[in-house]
């Protein structure tokens, strides 16, 4: 199954080529918009391969949450595209994606905490806690992992967006051990999330995420119909709040 997978929900985002495993990932250019880029980014990966669009069987996409411009882009771009050739959709929300990419890395065994950690800007951040049950096999590399669908995570807390302060502390109280936070909410918090989970912790930025997408679809996603996939906002849009405020605002 040739299956096409984008991710927008970061500046850079990136796009991914799989058919029994990787065949190619690509970061995006953060110099220009998701707007700008696709669907070109995604043409010019299926062309380096002699694919055209009419070839990908399944398309995946990341559900977010993430930046609000760039997810509505990036599902809107996988969802008209599907339809043309009347594809089915895996979308997989962007924290799940975060915790399988640090759960392939040799330290994540058995029992290692995840903590994915996005910057959701307004002084808060998107985040989920996970638990390793089951570490990836470490046999052939990434593409080898990538190839078997990973680790096995169990979800300790849902995603949700939090001030980082009380989050961290609440969820460095119950001593969980090894730890590894991951995410482009890192380089913000590093001293809190120091402090919090101790020196021992391994605090990363992610790299690009469509080929762990990829990698999720083809092992373990649920395809749907391009209208049903469903961003995972965790929190409401500014423009909402923003219409909010502006309904009871007094009248001169």
């Amino acid at each position: 199954m040739l299956l096409l997978a984008l991710d927008t929900t970061t500046a850079a985002g990136s796009v991914a080529l799989w058919r029994d495993g990787l065949i190619e990932e690509r970061a995006g250019d953060t110099a220009r918009s998701h707007a700008q880029r696709l669907p070109g980014d995604l043409v010019a990966l299926l062309a380096s391969h002699g694919r055209t669009l009419g070839d990908v069987e399944r398309y995946a996409v990341a559900a977010g949450p993430g930046s609000f411009t760039g997810l509505r882009i990036g599902i809107a771009t996988v969802q008209g595209l599907a339809l043309v050739d009347d594809r089915l959709v895996h979308a997989v929300g962007t924290l799940d994606l975060l915790a399988h990419d640090a759960a392939r890395a040799p330290d994540a065994g058995a029992g290692t905490t995840i903590v994915a950690w996005m910057e959701a800007y307004r002084g808060e951040m998107f985040a989920a806690r996970y638990r390793v049950l089951q570490a990836s096999p470490h046999l052939d590399g990434v593409d080898g992992e990538r190839r078997r669908g990973g680790a096995t995570l169990d979800v300790l807390d849902p995603p949700t967006a939090s001030a980082p302060d009380p989050l961290v502390r609440a969820w460095a109280s119950d001593g969980a051990g090894r730890v590894i936070v991951i995410g482009d909410g890192v380089p913000r918090t590093s001293a809190l999330l120091a402090a919090a989970f101790g020196p021992d912790a391994a605090l990363r930025e992610p790299g690009p995420l469509a080929g762990t997408l990829a990698a999720l679809a083809a092992a373990h996603g649920v395809a749907t119909r391009p209208h049903g996939v469903v961003p995972i906002y965790v929190r409401r849009p500014d423009v909402e709040l923003a219409r909010d405020r502006a309904a009871v605002r007094p009248t001169a």
